[in-house]
């Protein structure tokens, strides 16, 4: 069959156009950045064309199934969703009615319906109109809503296995909200047995992976397959996470915005799962679909120290704290201690016990360092460098600009705080037990046997 894909070099498209090949099928791949051949196609939802346009490319073409997997996240100044998912894929679902193309596949998105909330969403709003439009059209056709799809080119995978690598990992409220994430390998297959099926088909269906998971247990999946330990996590009021989610709209990505975050509170589980239905299998679990498609993070913070390199820097911290406590508790007079602690408002027997209180934190911190570090730990010396730094620049701002940096100099050592914290989450995935039993136990032959598991073009 001759298939025509939008969007084929995005993530879905990709992994379609790979699906549909490794089945037999002619694939014409149709995107922005491609050129008109005998295989590709220029496809820009930007640009309008009327429905003549597109039933003459496409009876030129002789296409006889669409799948559109064009879609944004975000609008920026040459995408809106306005034109990228509602007027664009119409002008293509009428042109393919009016061609007689076989079958009509719209990607859409979880959470699509026709509910106040969804409608006050300009994105779910946007395919809504996409995919009412196709519904109405007496074509064969099928409207495909997914969960979070992971795998490789995802953007939002990416994302996640970002924020999932930090050593404090911040989490929207408590990390409750639900999703199913579904890998893309196995979306792709969906979509290539529905452009297969015999019959008639006009359906909408909800995709997911075999079980919903909280937002933090799908952090802690990512977290395992990069072979991370245990992280802190960080519970984030929703109005901060908005307002970070607003300030991120400014940022070069496209992935993090407002709109996301409406996404997950509304949560991100099929009501009823099609994907076991049309796949003839139950999909595969996430700690095996990242085992075999390891993450891909955007911004890649994995540290990995050899043992001696560790302990050396270790040592060297450690050092800094006990010999600051041995000073300060020996020399209060001499070392200017007292002085400073004054400077900072605490004086006399104030002054006294703000230096105990130091010399006692310093100690257990240079201790524990050398003999069991924790995250908690390098969390805690973290917060003890930049306080300590803060409270000098703020009651002698002098210390600023003295010409020896005596705060400047706390930069790279909390530079190597950090290092160090983030060195020590590395644990293989091997030596992760809950992680392997998690893979292994999975049901994963298909995706680990198909012809999916080959790289994608």
């Amino acid at each position: 069959m001759r298939v025509l894909v939008c969007g084929s070099t995005g993530c879905v498209g990709s992994a379609v156009v790979h699906a549909l090949r490794s089945r037999g099928h002619k694939v014409i791949e149709a995107a922005r950045g491609l050129s008109e051949s005998r295989t590709t196609m220029h496809v820009d939802f930007m640009q309008p064309r009327t429905t003549a346009q597109w039933a003459e490319r496409l009876g030129a073409a002789q296409v006889e199934a669409v799948v559109n997997c064009v879609g944004i996240l975000m609008p920026s100044r040459g995408q809106s969703f306005e034109r990228v998912h509602t007027h664009g894929p119409i002008e293509l679902f009428r042109g393919a009615a009016q061609a007689g193309v076989r079958r009509v596949i719209q990607v859409s998105a979880l959470g699509v319906s026709s509910d106040a909330e969804s409608l006050a969403t300009p994105y779910l709003h946007s395919k809504l109109q996409a995919d009412d439009a196709l519904a109405a059209l007496a074509s064969d056709w099928a409207v495909l809503r997914p969960s979070l799809v992971y795998g490789p080119r995802s953007q939002s995978g990416a994302l996640f296995a970002t924020l999932a690598s930090l050593p404090l990992v911040g989490l929207p409220g408590r990390g409750a909200q639900r999703v199913q994430p579904i890998h893309v390998y196995e979306l792709a297959e969906t979509i290539a047995r529905l452009v297969e099926q015999s019959g008639g088909l006009r359906g909408v269906y909800e995709l997911g992976g075999p079980a919903a998971m909280s937002y933090r247990d799908m952090l802690a999946c990512y977290r395992a397959a990069m072979g991370l330990g245990d992280a802190l996590w960080l519970p984030v009021p929703m109005p901060l996470m908005r307002l970070n989610a607003w300030i991120a709209e400014a940022l070069p990505q496209r992935v993090l915005c407002r709109d996301t975050i409406r996404l997950l509170e509304r949560g991100n589980v099929p009501a009823v799962n099609a994907t076991p239905h049309l796949l003839g299998r139950a999909p595969t679990a996430m700690a095996q679909g990242l085992a075999i498609t390891p993450p891909e993070p955007l911004i890649d913070l994995r540290v990995r120290l050899s043992p001696a390199l560790a302990l050396a820097m270790r040592a060297s911290i450690a050092f800094m704290w006990l010999y600051t406590a041995l000073i300060s508790a020996c020399l209060p007079n001499e070392s200017g201690v007292l002085n400073l602690l004054a400077r900072c408002g605490f004086d006399g027997r104030w002054g006294v016990a703000a230096l105990v209180f130091s010399c006692a934190l310093n100690i257990t911190m240079g201790s524990l360092l050398l003999l069991r570090p924790t995250p908690w730990l390098y969390a805690l010396q973290c917060a003890a460098v930049i306080g300590y730094t803060a409270t000098a620049a703020l009651n002698m701002p002098e210390l600023t600009i003295d010409h020896c940096g005596p705060l400047v100099k706390n930069l790279p050592v909390l530079g190597l705080v950090l290092l160090l914290w983030m060195g020590g989450q590395f644990r293989s995935p091997q030596s992760n037990k809950r992680y392997r039993r998690s893979a292994e136990t999975t049901s994963s032959a298909a995706l680990r046997t198909s012809a999916y598991s080959a790289p994608l073009r």
